[in-house]
């Protein structure tokens, strides 16, 4: 109740942190940097290098840790749904719905909140940064389109108090319809801390996250002739499938995790002071994480009785659909490993992880229109434990391994076992690239949308068997080069049908591919791309591109030395044609249908991006194809991409 209490109070005073934010951005000047380089670092480092981690700080002391991107390649990929290595079945607009290209299985036991359709534009506890850095740290990320379109981002990070590190994102994406009612605004805010005792025996990471995506669902154009004929070049009249219906999405949480050393530091005098002198053998720590989320879903139309629907189920309101859920969960884990004072690059011994969990889930069903009660209420509760394995041999070999299973509660016996062999061809720290070969088996029941769905269009009740799944990958990897092969067998694999509703497989599937990554830099010239080749031994349940890849080829000509540069560039992006995955807005999700092939072109776009010190400052034109007026544009079936247009955008970086 308390933790609940607690959630309610923030959500409330989420427009205050916000100011918070604008303050601290506007008045930073005023806190004085202590050093370049704190503390926190015994050796000398670039004060302007910022790295990051993800979820506690085991993580950090074992060397999972990235180094924050600041290649100006990468300074005009804007849009979480255009990345440098993925293809994203997208809708007309940004800030919709979105499916990845590229066959994908997202393992997830227990009680499933995530939203796959909008996964991009969510940001929950396992994509919040704690970046490292040594002195204050703020990045701007700006652009701006047509028909006054914008995407804002800005990240804030320093250190306020000894060991104390805070950190500030914020996030708004607002593009107005050029199809007719297609609008999104989508915003999220996240705030996080992470500090430490002087000795490091004991620390902490917390944070808050709040999400809102509010957008507008036309079900896609009537006629897609009207487009690809050019019948009407107008883009602002031609005639879509819904005119009242909205997506509006609320996702919220907050949590930390705590680690206690058992063990106290050692000190040893050194010249005249006093150091941590690291132990040969540790007792390890004990870890305490507890995470909170809160979903909401609401899916509104005023005109219920849309063609849109009419070979769905039978209309319950003829008057209003207001499709409303709501659930939260609540996790708490306990763990203990072998982790102690000393940090590592990727290179410990040997590591050990043990734990157990709780998860609690309350599902409040759907909202009467009528009483403005939930029905169908439930409680989904399970106990897990988890373990997980690292062994480094002769600096050369690496073996990973995670695995958790459900040993009582919802879903009892699903489990999850992930385990990777990394081989250098030398040593970790001087080789000629590593084979890599990754393992993942899991044992996953239907979640709750997959189960029972009641809604005023679509409604269901199954009783599907679990399914298993077994996934294979081995690459060969360099600093600058993948290259890869993937094999998945799902057995009883579930998947949304024709008729947009869950159905299973009963026997067994098969999805390979190839693949190749290139991130290359020599001289002036630099490279980013992704190729994949992908099949599926039956295309009657698994709808892929056979090929798809993206490619960015950019040239740096200095202006002054060591000052500014300027890059022009150029991205393409193809797929092959294929059946791909209609969307609907009632579900927010995709599914299968034969009806339309898309693909067979290139999706085109030119960016000149300057240079100067730390800012990034970027005009691009975007789809250059459709200049041919060869309408075939389409990545998702009566969803046409975006015209050519321009767009202007920075990122800008900031210290002190």
């Amino acid at each position: 109740m308390l933790s609940l209490t607690l959630f309610i109070y923030l959500c409330k005073v989420k427009k205050i942190l916000f100011i918070l934010l604008f303050l601290l951005l506007s008045c930073r000047f005023l806190w004085a940097a202590k050093n370049d380089i704190f503390s926190n670092d015994s050796i000398a480092v670039d004060s302007t290098k910022v790295s990051y981690f993800y979820q506690n700080f085991d993580n950090q002391y074992l060397g999972k840790i990235t180094e924050y991107d600041t290649t100006t390649l990468s300074a005009s990929f804007y849009d979480p749904v255009n990345t440098e290595h993925e293809i994203y079945q997208t809708l007309s607009n940004p800030g919709l719905a979105h499916k990845k290209s590229g066959f994908h299985h997202n393992v997830m036991i227990g009680f499933n909140n995530r939203l796959p359709a909008f996964n991009n534009y969510i940001k929950t506890e396992d994509d919040i940064i704690y970046p490292i850095i040594y002195q204050p740290f703020t990045e701007i990320r700006y652009m701006m389109g047509g028909k006054k379109e914008q995407h804002l981002n800005l990240l804030f990070s320093r250190e306020f108090l000894k060991n104390l590190f805070i950190t500030i994102n914020y996030n708004i994406d607002f593009a107005p319809a050029v199809y007719q009612y297609s609008k999104a605004q989508n915003t999220y805010f996240i705030g996080n801390l992470r500090w430490n005792t002087k000795n490091q025996r004991y620390g902490i990471t917390g944070y808050y996250f709040h999400n809102k995506i509010d957008v507008q669902e036309n079900g896609g154009i009537v006629d897609d002739n009207v487009f690809i004929d050019l019948i009407e070049e107008d883009k602002t009249v031609i005639a879509v499938n819904l005119q009242q219906a909205n997506n509006l999405i609320k996702v919220s949480g907050f949590g930390l995790n705590q680690y206690f050393n058992i063990l106290s530091p050692r000190a040893e005098k050194k010249d005249d002071s006093l150091t941590t002198k690291k132990r040969k053998i540790e007792l390890g720590r004990i870890n305490y994480s507890f995470g909170y989320q809160q979903n909401k879903y609401v899916y509104s139309d005023k005109n219920p009785l849309s063609s849109f629907y009419q070979s769905h189920d039978t209309v319950i309101d003829s008057v209003m659909t207001f499709d409303s859920i709501y659930f939260h969960t609540i996790k708490n884990f306990i763990t203990w490993n072998t982790l102690g004072y000393k940090k590592f690059h990727n290179d410990i011994p040997f590591y050990l992880t043990l734990g157990i969990g709780h998860c609690y889930s309350h599902h409040a069903g759907y909202k009467d229109l009528i009483t403005n009660e939930y029905f169908g209420s439930h409680d989904y509760s399970d106990f897990r434990v988890n373990a997980g394995i690292i062994i480094n041999l002769f600096k050369s070999t690496r073996l990973t391994g995670n695995g958790e299973l459900i040993i009582d509660g919802y879903h009892a016996g699903d489990f999850n076992i992930i385990g990777e062999w990394r081989q250098f061809l030398g040593t970790s720290n001087k080789n000629i690239g590593a084979l890599v070969f990754d393992l993942n088996i899991s044992r996953e029941s239907a979640d709750w949308f997959e189960e029972s769905y009641y809604s005023n269009n679509f409604r269901w009740n199954n009783n599907f068997s679990p399914t298993t799944y077994l996934g294979l990958a081995g690459s060969y990897e360099l600093s600058w080069l993948t290259l890869g092969l993937k094999h998945n067998t799902i057995d009883h694999y579930i998947y949304f049908n024709n008729d947009a509703k869950p159905a299973q497989h009963t026997g067994t599937i098969n999805i390979s591919s190839i693949f190749a990554d290139f991130n290359f830099k020599l001289k002036h010239i630099e490279l980013s791309s992704h190729l994949s080749l992908q099949k599926a031994d039956n295309e009657s349940v698994v709808h892929l591109p056979l090929f798809y890849g993206k490619l960015k080829f950019g040239w740096n000509i200095t202006l002054v030395k060591n000052v500014s540069m300027m890059q022009p560039s150029i991205t393409v992006h193809y797929f092959t044609n294929y059946y791909a995955d209609a969307y609907m807005p009632a579900l927010r999700t995709f599914y299968l249908q034969d009806e339309v092939k898309i693909g067979n072109f290139p999706y085109i776009d030119l960016f000149v991006t300057f240079k100067v010190k730390r800012a990034n400052i970027f005009v691009g034109y975007t789809n250059l194809y459709s200049l041919t007026k060869d309408n075939r544009y389409f990545t998702t079936p009566h969803y046409p991409m975006r015209d050519a247009r321009f767009v202007l955008g920075v990122r800008w970086r900031l210290y002190k």
